[in-house]
């Protein structure tokens, strides 16, 4: 590519925004194609803010006030919707005039499952299975079920618990990972279909 791309990227919090741009680098270097960069557009007051601050920020765009990137990836966690019908409410938030291509991201519930969706990776990585799902949702049960896995095989989480991405993501088998994952495979197939797609504009 003969220049670099910018990705804007809407998501709920940090741990989103750390997972996702380790991902959009795994997947660039996969495809031996310029790594993106990811300019987090963060809504920082969780799913139930994260519609309402994504269409105010689509006005700021239509304004001319913000500048917009190459491309547009919204993330936000399905909770108990479920991945498909999540996107479709994200879909409908989304002014599709403001950008040429928009990629959705659901994960389904949080984010945090994406961790454990190669459980080889994650044994091999931190040497402790990964722990059966919550049986409640929530998204701070989930950074709990994480956080407690990773204190169980003896790591120190100071901060959010996905920031264990960036040393997990490297050693995951996306393939793998996607099979056990659907709304995973959904995300990682419409970046890698994005990226290829500008492979050959610029041939």
């Amino acid at each position: 590519m003969a220049e670099r791309l910018v990705l804007d990227l809407f998501c709920e919090d940090s741990g989103h925004e750390v997972f996702i741009t380790n991902l959009v680098r795994v997947i660039a270097r996969s495809l031996a194609v310029t790594e993106p960069l990811v300019k987090p557009i963060s809504a920082r007051g969780g799913h139930g803010k994260a519609i309402s601050e994504l269409k105010a920020w689509q006005r700021g765009l239509r304004s001319g006030a913000l500048v917009r990137g190459d491309a547009l990836l919204a993330v936000i966690d399905a909770n108990s919707k479920g991945w498909r019908a999540m996107d479709r409410d994200v879909r409908a938030a989304i002014d599709v005039s403001l950008y040429p291509q928009v990629i959705i991201g659901c994960p389904d519930p949080h984010v945090e499952v994406w961790c454990a969706a190669d459980p080889a990776a994650f044994q091999s990585q931190f040497s402790v299975a990964v722990p059966s799902a919550p049986s409640r949702g929530g998204r701070l049960v989930y950074k709990q079920w994480l956080r407690t896995a990773l204190e169980q095989a003896g790591e120190m989480v100071l901060g959010d618990p996905m920031d264990i991405s960036l040393e997990l993501l490297p050693a995951m088998d996306l393939n793998r990972a996607c099979r056990n994952d659907d709304s995973l495979q959904h995300l990682v197939s419409s970046v890698r279909a994005w990226l290829q797609r500008q492979m050959w504009t610029d041939l």
